[in-house]
């Protein structure tokens, strides 16, 4: 697979747009709920001036949009060498460990927390199950962190790749158009009461945004002409506006969307740029993280900085904190469980593909 430098670095980006967005903007703003997910009081925090300079609260979905779009555009380059079977295995094997050793921690640090505040610690396994299985919004559990959501939607993500991705190492547009027009008409189905479960229907509306990401690949690879690589995305960002617009999330067009779109200006401008693109030890790093970072960064988050306030801790203290230590304890999963479990969806990934119809020649 070819390195692009430039999609490296906007996922550590990403990830550190997302930290700060929940650690600036959602600790405050949603006290409420991150009580009752942290099992600790409500504290009525307010805002000291200063820390408005950081509230990042509406580019969560900037940073979101921003892992879409990379996951699209890097996800064939994987499919494209394995069989099937392959690309299944190595995905997943590159999803749920590090998840589940991140969710492991945010529960453990939960537990603390209902322990230091005296209040009872009500999830039972039936939540953590679902949690760690990515399958909490198909059975009506709570997400524990309220970020495994897009992590939902790239398995569902992966699933839609091994079925129908040999599509994309085609320069037909059928495919693309096919799809656009599944969902499109999906979504109407689902506004006249005859629809998908509402999770679901929600999902396959960001499913039409990562495809924005698919077609960057197939320019990448050579597959299409920029033309149509403009004409392609183009389509697929209006009918990812329709499908937001009328579907289950209609309330937020397009105040959330609009973030949406920026992150696919971005991903676009620096596509253009990619061949000016250079390593940079702190980009890469943040990169190198990034996926234990978004995990691993909420629970633990927020309730080291509650604690950390209790005990007499000013905000700005408290976050020059828990910041660096949330950031070294994404690097301790990276070093372990991540490099470990990768390794190891690579090896099984080649094993399973050797001497098998690859993905592409499907």
């Amino acid at each position: 697979m070819k390195k692009f430098i430039f999609a490296n670095q906007l996922r550590g980006i990403a990830a550190l747009l997302v930290v700060m967005t929940h650690y600036f903007g959602t600790f405050f703003a949603e006290q409420d709920l991150l009580a009752a997910r942290t099992f600790s009081p409500n504290l009525h925090l307010f805002k000291a001036p200063w820390v408005h300079i950081f509230e990042l609260e509406y580019q969560g979905p900037f940073g979101v949009a921003l892992f879409f779009l990379i996951s699209g555009f890097v996800i064939p380059f994987s499919l494209r060498k394995l069989s099937v079977a392959g690309f299944l295995v190595n995905r997943l094997l590159r999803i749920f460990p590090t998840y589940a050793c991140c969710l492991g921690l945010g529960t453990l640090m939960i537990y603390l927390s209902s322990r230091y505040w005296g209040q009872p610690f009500s999830y039972d396994l039936k939540v953590l199950i679902a949690n760690a299985l990515l399958v909490f919004n198909l059975t009506g559990l709570p997400s524990m962190d309220a970020v495994n959501w897009t992590l939902a939607i790239e398995v569902k993500f992966y699933l839609l790749m091994a079925l129908g991705g040999a599509a994309l190492f085609r320069p037909a547009v059928h495919w693309l158009l096919g799809f656009l027009a599944a969902a499109a008409a999906l979504t109407w189905n689902g506004t006249q009461g005859v629809a998908l479960a509402v999770p679901l229907l929600m999902e396959l509306n960001y499913i039409v945004f990562m495809l924005a990401g698919c077609v960057f690949y197939q320019h990448a690879s050579g597959l299409i002409s920029t033309r149509a690589l403009v004409s392609r995305t183009l389509l697929t960002i209006g009918v990812f506006s329709w499908t937001w617009a009328s579907g289950p999330q209609q309330g937020q067009f397009p105040s959330v969307t609009v973030w949406y779109y920026c992150a696919f200006a971005l991903f676009a401008l620096c596509y253009a740029l990619r061949e000016r693109f250079r390593p940079l030890r702190l980009l890469d790093l943040l990169a190198a993280i990034s996926y234990p970072l978004y995990c691993v960064h909420a629970l633990f988050g927020y309730c080291a900085l509650k604690i950390l306030i209790d005990q007499g801790c000013r905000y700005g203290v408290a976050m020059l904190i828990t910041l660096p230590c949330t950031i070294a304890l994404a690097w301790a999963v990276h070093k372990t469980v991540e490099s470990w479990s990768n390794s190891l969806g690579r090896r099984w990934g080649e094993l399973l593909s050797h001497g098998r119809p690859q993905a592409a020649t499907a």
